[in-house]
């Protein structure tokens, strides 16, 4: 699975946000997810399809510093190794330590008894399971009174635009068979072809600069590949087959993460419509915009049974 790839390869404690970060959350989505912590002690907290825990992490961590006893779990379909999941600061580290993370784990069959947790949280997962499953799930496992609020892509926010922008630029190297003229172009160095490697080099130079930008996220995702790509070229060497392969192959599971968010993207009436469909009785039934820096983030669900 291509998830198993992604949150064994990356560094980041997110799939999206600022590596540089320490949860990689500006500081609005955090402040909206410690609004959500109880200020009751012993209470259990459930982050769905966590990946690797970003979420998980800074609600434990906020339990944590408000001299909570409440206890975190974190579980994900994905197949990820646990000792991946750290941090530089020693106080991440410390939370990390008390979240009980459970992976290979299916949001429509739950490990957890039923009437455990008082708070069931999501930030761009839940989305991807069948909900006619990990819904009746979810509300298996809350408690009375509980809450459940999740954070879901909605097709006009920022980051699905963006999405959209990275399959464009991608796939279009993909149709331009970039990597193909690439691996010639290598070939021809080494085999010590001059004129053949001279040709072919400005000939994919040409087709580079020919590229049509269309937006600002286009050109994000543009200066990124190229750049990668342009390092290949300047230095060729014995090991460059091996990292051209390398790069093919991230940018295809990358245009599969991105296809795959796209895909998940809903509308607040489709949102509403995939509840309807499970038939469950709510009491409170809440789709909301949220917004970071005055741009469309996401769409937030929140529901009490």
């Amino acid at each position: 699975m291509h998830w198993d790839h992604y949150w064994n390869f990356t560094g980041a404690l997110s799939s999206f946000g600022d590596a540089e970060l320490e949860f990689g959350y500006p500081d609005e989505i955090l402040e909206f997810w410690s609004d959500l912590v109880l200020s009751e002690k012993n209470c259990n907290y459930l982050d769905l399809a966590t990946g690797k825990g970003a979420l998980a992490i800074w609600l434990q961590n906020r339990v944590d510093n408000l001299g909570l006893c409440g206890k975190v779990y974190g579980c994900d379909l994905a197949n990820i190794n646990k000792d991946k999941i750290t941090s530089k600061n020693p106080s991440i580290n410390e939370s990390i330590k008390k979240v009980t993370f459970d992976f290979n784990t299916p949001l429509e069959s739950l490990p957890y008894p039923d009437n455990t947790f008082d708070v069931i949280v999501s930030q761009f997962g839940f989305e991807y399971s069948d909900w006619s499953n990990s819904l009746p799930e979810a509300i298996r496992v809350l408690t009375e009174n509980g809450k459940i609020s999740l954070m879901l892509h909605t097709n006009e926010s920022v980051i699905t635009k963006d999405c959209k922008a990275g399959i464009k630029v991608l796939k279009w190297l993909i149709e331009e068979r970039v990597f193909e003229d690439l691996a010639n172009i290598v070939s021809f160095k080494a085999s010590n072809h001059s004129l053949k490697y001279e040709e072919s080099n400005t000939n994919l130079i040409k087709k580079i600069q020919a590229y049509s930008i269309g937006s600002q996220d286009e050109q994000v995702w543009y200066n990124d590949i190229i750049s990668k790509i342009s390092k290949i070229m300047i230095n060729i060497n014995t090991n460059s087959h091996n990292h051209l392969e390398s790069l093919k192959n991230s940018v295809f599971q990358q245009i599969t993460r991105l296809e795959d968010q796209v895909s998940v993207a809903f509308s607040k009436a489709e949102i509403i419509d995939n509840i309807n469909k499970v038939g469950i009785n709510l009491s409170v039934l809440e789709v909301k915009e949220f917004y970071v820096d005055d741009s469309l983030f996401s769409l937030v669900l929140n529901i009490e049974v």
